[in-house]
């Protein structure tokens, strides 16, 4: 029986002043994944393959991030994305984002609203104000970091993210190592310091307008910001639907790609 070849191309799209670094996958009805801050599209490998086989899959890299250049102009992220997608000819799709990805769905479908079919929110952030726990986290990152302790930083991090921030060191291994690669290199650069402009009214005020299907996804180990942003995002978007992963925390389609990717597929087709 003859193997069917996956449709991909990859390479630099011009959207309003910049290359946008961007790979596409597969046939039919458009995913398009929205990474986390400061992870770029790479954070999206263990999906890549397997929903690929179901959709047309696009990820990219932000300004600033990944293979994207900054060139420091004024932008915004719904404009960027919606460009894009223009460019590749795709006139609506389905919207998948983590973490800060989260944040970047809501807001392209409140200003794209026809553009969007279904939303997909993981592990969201971007719309309460961050904890004082959060914050020491963070700063104890930094500390680290700024003093050589580079390893440690890096496993500061991964605590937090992939095993919970109360959950035994080293829990998770699942993908540790190649994501801990991941945010040596992107800490080892420097990282751009021009933010997008952000929509306004800011879309915390504005959940009731998001109305397309959408599925909330958080994790039972996450730290407890996230796990109260999921809630919030959950009680205030009509209709949404909300899982938990029990055994993850910030990431699972990172420690959990098989489950994760079920799910994904699961609500696409049945919504």
């Amino acid at each position: 029986m003859m193997r069917m070849e996956i449709s991909k191309q990859k390479g630099f799209i011009n959207v309003k002043g910049t290359d946008i670094y961007y790979e596409s996958a597969g046939e039919g009805e458009a995913l398009v994944l929205l990474h986390g801050f400061p992870l770029d599209s790479r954070m999206w490998d263990p999906q890549m393959d397997m929903l690929s086989k179901k959709f047309q899959v696009i990820r990219f890299d932000i300004r600033g991030l990944g293979k994207t250049i900054d060139p420091g102009l004024t932008f915004t992220l719904f404009d960027d994305i919606s460009s894009l997608l223009q460019k590749l000819q795709i006139k609506s799709a389905n919207f998948l984002g983590c973490s800060f990805g989260g944040y970047m769905g809501i807001e392209f479908v409140l200003a794209y609203p026809k553009m969007a079919h279904r939303l997909i929110l993981v592990s969201s952030g971007g719309f309460l104000p961050v904890s004082e726990d959060m914050q020491l986290q963070n700063k104890r990152f930094r500390e680290e970091w700024t003093l050589g302790n580079i390893d440690e930083a890096l496993d500061i991090n991964l605590h937090l993210l992939l095993d919970g921030p109360d959950q035994e060191i080293g829990r998770v291994q699942t993908n540790r190592l190649w994501l801990k690669e991941i945010y040596r290199e992107i800490y080892s650069k420097e990282l751009s310091q021009n933010r997008p402009t952000w929509l306004d009214p800011h879309p915390s005020g504005r959940l009731a307008e998001v109305n397309v299907p959408t599925l909330v996804i958080s994790g039972e180990l996450d730290h407890f910001d996230y796990k109260k942003t999921a809630d919030m995002l959950a009680a205030n978007i009509p209709n949404a639907k909300h899982i938990t992963f029990n055994k993850s925390a910030h990431f699972p389609n990172i420690d959990s790609p098989n489950e994760f990717n079920d799910t994904i597929v699961s609500f696409l087709r049945n919504n």
